[in-house]
């Protein structure tokens, strides 16, 4: 076999093995979690055919989507870095936590991370007030919003400082409703959520209206830290093909 032929086929196996590492980490509830595992078979089918008597054809194009491919998710994971470190000046009028997951048992660890991440913060906003944005999806025992305010409440923020924006189903839904509950465009919105949704949330943010709008980054590490960015160029790449951008 080629030196690319057992490339393919060792990149091929490193997919699959991440798939399944997520999974376990995240009891498989991960959406799209299933591209590791298409990447993996076609990185695998190109390596066992790599001697095959294949067309030329077929082969350059193969090769010339597969580097257009990885070029296009190059740049779309610039985006996404360029946001990761994002934090907001003191003074915010309107802390936006945006939901994530909600599992039976508690918050998902993405969404513990962003109420970490507004707990850190709120002595340098001591005047805003905190809207929890997220819908309950249909795995969810209660909405994320009502999971951001119960999670604040225990560690001691006050309960009549957060408003509940419970009807979002995604991020753009979460800027047009949150945008609803404030009084004015030019207030100053701190948008909290982790460091690889950011880039996509602030131009969310700035389409729905909030023209004064400041990324706060939540750290977010561990093993599935690469699929969410992955997963993040491939929304960055929906939502400019419609228009949201």
């Amino acid at each position: 076999m080629s030196v690319l032929g057992i490339v393919y086929l060792l990149a091929g196996v490193a997919c699959i093995a991440y798939y399944l590492l997520i999974g376990f980490y995240s009891r498989f509830g991960l959406s799209i979690q299933w591209i590791w595992l298409v990447a993996g078979a076609a990185l695998i089918a190109a390596g066992l055919l790599t001697h095959a008597p294949l067309p030329r054809w077929l082969r350059y194009a193969w090769r010339t989507a597969l580097v257009a491919g990885l070029l296009l998710l190059a740049g779309l994971m610039g985006l996404v870095i360029s946001g990761m470190n994002a934090s907001a000046p003191p003074g915010m009028d309107y802390l936006v936590v945006l939901g994530a997951s909600v599992y039976a048992d508690g918050p998902s660890p993405a969404l513990t991370r962003r109420v970490n991440a507004v707990t850190a913060c709120l002595d340098r906003h001591p005047d805003a007030v905190i809207i929890a944005s997220g819908g309950q999806g249909p795995n969810e025992p209660v909405s994320e919003a009502q999971c951001i305010r119960d999670e604040l409440v225990k560690r001691g923020v006050d309960p009549g400082r957060i408003v509940l924006e419970d009807k979002s189903t995604d991020t753009r839904e979460n800027m047009i409703n949150s945008r609803a509950l404030i009084d004015r465009a030019d207030a100053a919105v701190g948008i909290v959520t982790n460091n690889f949704h950011i880039w996509r949330s602030m131009r969310l943010a700035r389409r729905a209206g909030l023209t004064n709008a400041h990324g706060i980054a939540a750290e977010y590490t561990g093993p599935t830290l690469l699929h969410f960015m992955v997963r993040e160029t491939i929304s960055i790449a929906v939502h400019f093909l419609r228009g949201r951008l």
